[in-house]
């Protein structure tokens, strides 16, 4: 890229390591840049500023609904990019992943329909179903310093399904919530 044209967005890529690709179009690398800080472990991810994590949630809520990322609020479209062919190359077999991802993103609603047939029953006989996002709150407040992986592992033997975008996305603003516990001293979380 040349100079920076998002103050955020240099943020993200350096954090992430996250290289421009050629000829890439904008929302492709929005969500790859998403994506990738998702993946950031707990520490890296702590540093980031405040309008970093913002965003990053923001497009995750946005890619989770299917809806188009917002760009950066301080973002100016560049007069000419330039591109890392190295990178370049060696994301191009990469790539080749998250088009299968993708596919995975549309084998979702179909586990999530052979999953909810083994929970009718207990549904019928009075049992109310509690929701992932539900049972990944109740995780972050018994233990505040989970990590996604652990989350994802124990969702996994639950029999459910979620995203680690949708994870690290709900694990954040929550943890976001217990520090204004804390602040406002009406609880006591470890973080």
């Amino acid at each position: 890229m040349t100079e920076s044209v998002s103050a955020i967005e240099q943020e993200l890529l350096e954090a992430t390591v996250l290289k421009l690709k050629r000829k890439e179009e904008r929302q492709a690398y929005l969500t790859r840049l998403m994506l990738a800080t998702a993946k950031l472990p707990d520490p890296e991810w702590e540093q980031l500023s405040t309008e970093a994590q913002e965003w990053t949630n923001g497009a995750a809520e946005a890619h989770k609904a299917g809806a188009a990322l917002e760009d950066f609020p301080d973002y100016e479209e560049p007069e000419d990019e330039e591109v890392d062919e190295e990178a370049e190359e060696e994301e191009a077999e990469e790539e080749k992943a998250p088009v299968a991802a993708k596919g995975n993103g549309m084998k979702a609603k179909p586990e999530k329909q052979v999953a909810s047939p083994k929970i009718q029953p207990a549904q019928q006989a009075g049992v109310r179903k509690v929701s992932a996002c539900h049972t990944i709150k109740k995780m972050v407040v018994k233990k505040p310093t989970i990590t996604v992986s652990e989350i994802a592992e124990q969702l996994k033997e639950s029999g459910l399904k979620v995203s680690d975008v949708t994870i690290a996305t709900l694990r954040s603003d929550l943890r976001d919530t217990l520090r204004v516990l804390n602040e406002l001293k009406i609880g006591e979380f470890v973080l």
